[in-house]
């Protein structure tokens, strides 16, 4: 236990680290209700001037995954990476210097090494993923007004909220706004009464 604590606590480990701390307080947040979580954001980017972004998210099989899940699967495999690393290397280097030369480098090349793996091990999911970000772009929009959603969140306000909602099977996660003030909490039902296509969220009221 000692040794895994001066792995995971030593440089370069010690930065993603920080961050894996970061991402696990983010997901139990969102698991508790207390983060929106939007889990059909992919991670096609459109960027003026800069040459087939796609084509390179399509090597690395990135695209069509959710950004939140993604970046928190590189950051743990760039973790494991560190760790590996500092697990072999720490007692040979010859110097401080020449550790943390080693150190920044492998900080840098972890996540270009951890982003295939991430997208090679979530491409059998893409089809579940693709399904969530048409939904979510409104193309089953009109189909879900009128449905019953359950909220996730400790609140609803006009900035915030998400609900659950059963799709056909599957659990589908809505960015949710209502009108303040309110009650509604965590476990409430509500009724989806209108979609917003240009904030990409529904409008709802109480179940009854």
């Amino acid at each position: 236990m000692t040794e895994f604590l001066n792995n995971a606590f030593a440089f370069p480990t010690l930065f993603y680290t920080g961050l894996l701390i970061l991402t696990v307080l983010y997901w139990l947040a969102s698991s508790l209700g207390f983060a929106d979580l939007d889990l059909s954001e992919g991670v096609e980017i459109e960027v003026p001037d800069v040459a087939d972004t796609s084509g390179w998210l399509s090597k690395i099989k990135l695209d069509g995954i959710p950004l939140t899940i993604s970046i928190s699967l590189v950051i743990f495999f760039s973790w494991v990476i560190c760790f590996i690393a500092v697990h072999y290397y720490q007692d040979k280097l010859s110097s401080n210097l020449v550790e943390i030369f080693v150190g920044l480098w492998i900080i840098i090349l972890a996540p270009f090494i951890s982003a295939p793996i991430v997208g090679t091990l979530l491409t059998p999911l893409k089809p579940f993923f693709n399904k969530l970000r048409e939904s979510a772009e409104g193309r089953h929009a009109d189909s879900l007004i009128g449905h019953l959603a359950i909220v996730r969140t400790n609140k609803v306000t006009m900035n915030f909220g998400d609900a659950e909602i059963d799709d056909e099977g599957a659990n589908l996660i809505l960015k949710i706004r209502a009108e303040e003030p309110n009650d509604f909490k965590r476990g409430d039902s509500v009724i989806i009464t209108e979609y917003i296509a240009d904030e990409n969220t529904y409008r709802v009221r109480a179940s009854a």
